[in-house]
Formats: C-alpha cells, sequence, structure tokens
C-alpha cells in the first residue's frame, strides 16, 4: 500500500488548504483510501450514508477532516 503524497491530495481534492492537506497526511491514509473518500464524498446518494456512518480506521479519520473543511472531490475527467 502506497502511503498518499500532497500530490495525490491535492489532485483528488482541489482547493485543499495547506493546513487541511498536512492533517490528512498525518493520517497516513493510502491513495486507495483517499480515492474511496472522494467517491463516498462525491457521491450524493442516501444509500452510501451508512458505508461513510461505518467506514473505519484512517477513511473514517479521513473523511471527518474533509466534511469539516467542507471540501468536494475533483470532477471524474479531472482525476
Amino acid at each position: 500500500m502506497i502511503t498518499a503524497t500532497h500530490d495525490d491530495i491535492v489532485r483528488l481534492f482541489p482547493g485543499i488548504q495547506d493546513h487541511t492537506v498536512v492533517e490528512v497526511l498525518a493520517t497516513e491514509a493510502t491513495v486507495s483510501e483517499l480515492e474511496a473518500a472522494s467517491l463516498l464524498l462525491g457521491n450524493q446518494d442516501n444509500g452510501l450514508f451508512e458505508a461513510k456512518r461505518e467506514a473505519g480506521g484512517q477513511l473514517s479519520r479521513v473523511l471527518e477532516i474533509l466534511t469539516k473543511a467542507e471540501l468536494m472531490p475533483a470532477d471524474e475527467s479531472d482525476r
């Protein structure tokens, strides 16, 4: 598993503030976990609410940080 880098985070969440990047980096989340967070945050389907709530570990912490920062993921075409 590859730990996400600053560039990975900025690519997936354009406009993210530097202090939020630092918080996400501190979780040592993988690129896969960031991509999962991006999908969960970008999908407005109520059926995924349960998946968001039950996410564990690093994914849960990343979702909490990104939700607090009110970030939206990049469009599919920008990834």
